[in-house]
């Protein structure tokens, strides 16, 4: 039944899509002027436009909405492409979800042996033609065996692709309701997806009553008893992490089905369920800031609101995490010299990245939690920043800890000025730069530490 609808789903997509694209001037026809003045095309009279088109009498009726909603994204999303005018943009589909015939896989085989050279990219075809112009010969014969090797691995990907059946376009039920779209439930231990496919009178439509026991999952209301002209379908979670953080605090928004192979060629059936999280806020009384220095990633310090120190040392050593970037950075300038524009090295620079923020973020947000914290952050400028942190890494910090921190509750991070800031004393006040000495009585190197000359505090 699944399998079916999905199909049916894609099918009748494809052919909508088709069909709009098919009317003449219907860029004209859903076109209207915005408050500039300017011609742009208009979601609502697109979706009126695609009403008409969109089959009334359908086996899927219940799914009718969802499909005018996602032929409605991909066209508009065509349109403003073609309207900004600055990339090129290839009319929406869906592929077809049949295999090649036999005499076609074969056809196909051949042309891909017989094929000498493999078509280039124009950006590609650029480079070599700069090359040769600038009279790097040997350059510009090694990028196009780099670019024909590639190409060809693309032109074999794409045989491949044909000769296996495709897999149908995902149903994305924007509404979590019990009367249409889906509904995440619950009985006993157990999860439970109810969803309206097929229409009233079809084969595969059943009213069926429910148990005792069912709980709509969103609103924690009861629905034992009554009956249910859809799916109700078992639910195996992916992590334990899910049903204790997810399914415990968050309010389930919409979901997405879809299917996947596994490796014995079996079709397997995902929902993907978006959740909300509304948590209580939590009232700051002291305030977290977080000093960004050369050899760290961040030293937060936990202060009240009179300047007394409540806690600190929660850092993140950063000279082993800003080599590790570094060594990329060479690899991955070695590799564009090759002519490497992308691949596994370059994502995996962002992926360890990413991964040591976030890390760094969580710690911090578990930290400024147990002190009910205000976080406030160094706004740095680039050429400061990029003594430790890169722009593009700092951003990714910033936006890690506003997400983290507003889930638990506590407010958005505030940026204050950098300037003086770890060379003013907490408890009086004073500035200088001798509150921040570079070396201590013998001699050696000190980086994180704090001494008013005034007052006399002391901190590291």
């Amino acid at each position: 039944m699944l399998l079916y609808a999905l199909t049916h789903y894609h099918s009748t997509l494809k052919v909508v899509l088709e069909k709009a694209l098919a009317t003449p001037d219907l860029l004209q026809k859903i076109t209207t002027l915005d408050k500039k003045g300017k011609p742009r095309a208009n979601r609502y009279a697109l979706s009126k436009f695609l009403y008409t088109i969109a089959p009334k009498g359908w086996a899927l009726a219940p799914l009718r909405d969802y499909l005018i909603g996602d032929a409605r994204a991909m066209l508009l999303s065509h349109f403003k492409k073609l309207e900004k005018g600055q990339h090129k943009s290839n009319p929406p589909t869906v592929p077809t979800l049949e295999p090649l015939t036999e005499p076609e896989a074969q056809q196909a085989y051949d042309e891909f042996v017989n094929m000498l050279e493999f078509p280039l990219k124009p950006q590609q075809e650029e480079k070599i033609s700069q090359a040769e112009v600038d009279g790097k010969t040997p350059v510009a014969a090694r990028l196009n065996r780099i670019y024909q090797s590639w190409a060809a691995s693309r032109a074999a990907g794409q045989v491949l692709r044909k000769m296996e059946p495709g897999l149908p376009h995902p149903i994305e039920f924007t509404r979590p309701e019990f009367a249409r779209g889906y509904l995440l439930a619950r009985k006993g231990n157990n999860f439970y997806l109810l969803v309206r496919l097929f229409a009233k009178g079809h084969r595969f439509c059943s009213r069926k009553q429910m148990d005792e026991g069912f709980v709509d999952w969103r609103t924690r209301e009861s629905i034992a008893s009554r009956k249910y002209p859809g799916l109700i379908l078992p639910l195996e979670l992916g992590r334990e992490y899910h049903e204790q953080e997810y399914l415990q605090h968050g309010r389930p928004q919409s979901a997405k089905l879809l299917v996947r192979r596994n490796e014995l060629g079996q079709e397997e059936f995902y929902v993907h369920v978006a959740f909300e999280f509304t948590p209580e806020p939590v009232q700051t009384e002291t305030f977290m800031g977080i000093d960004r220095g050369a050899v760290k990633i961040g030293a937060p310090s936990v202060v009240d609101r009179g300047g007394k120190l409540v806690a600190s040392r929660l850092d993140l050593e950063g000279a082993s995490f800003s080599a590790e970037m570094a060594r990329l950075r060479k690899r991955i300038a070695l590799a564009q010299k090759k002519g490497r524009q992308r691949g596994r090295l370059f994502r995996l620079r962002g992926r360890k990245s990413d991964s040591i923020l976030g890390e760094y973020a969580n710690r911090v947000v578990t930290e400024a939690l147990k002190h009910k914290a205000q976080i406030a952050l160094e706004r740095l400028a680039a050429t400061p920043m990029a003594r430790f942190l890169t722009q593009s890494q700092f951003t990714k910090l910033r936006q890690a800890l506003t997400y983290k921190a507003e889930r638990v509750g506590l407010p958005p991070p505030l940026e204050v000025p950098a300037a003086y800031t770890s060379q003013t004393c907490v408890r009086c006040a004073h500035q200088a730069p001798e509150n921040r000495p570079k070396r201590d009585a013998e001699g050696r190197s000190l980086q994180d530490v704090f001494r008013c000359v005034v007052c006399g505090y002391e901190a590291k």
